[in-house]
């Protein structure tokens, strides 16, 4: 098993750039070797990808021919198991 967990998926973004550009502007919600599915704002793609994968892990990407970028993270408040 890889180090990066979305290594496939960003491959598979990268495999399908020409495709994808159809929507270039749009936002691509990719998991695994399911179906992309595209969205016009970051949080309607970030919020399809977490009511159909949970905290799972999944991509959203923007379509673009020039790659930006930027990097997020999310800060998941899980109580210290110290006493």
């Amino acid at each position: 098993m890889s180090d990066n967990f979305l290594e496939r998926e960003l491959n598979r973004y990268k495999e399908n750039l020409q495709i994808l550009l159809a929507n270039e502007g749009r936002f691509v919600l990719i998991k695994g070797d399911e179906n992309f599915e595209y969205f016009d704002t970051y949080d309607d793609a970030l919020k399809a990808g977490y009511e159909k994968y949970g905290i799972n892990p999944f991509l959203v990407h923007k379509i673009s021919r020039v790659e930006s970028i930027v990097n997020f993270t999310r800060s998941l408040r899980i109580p210290s198991c110290q006493v």
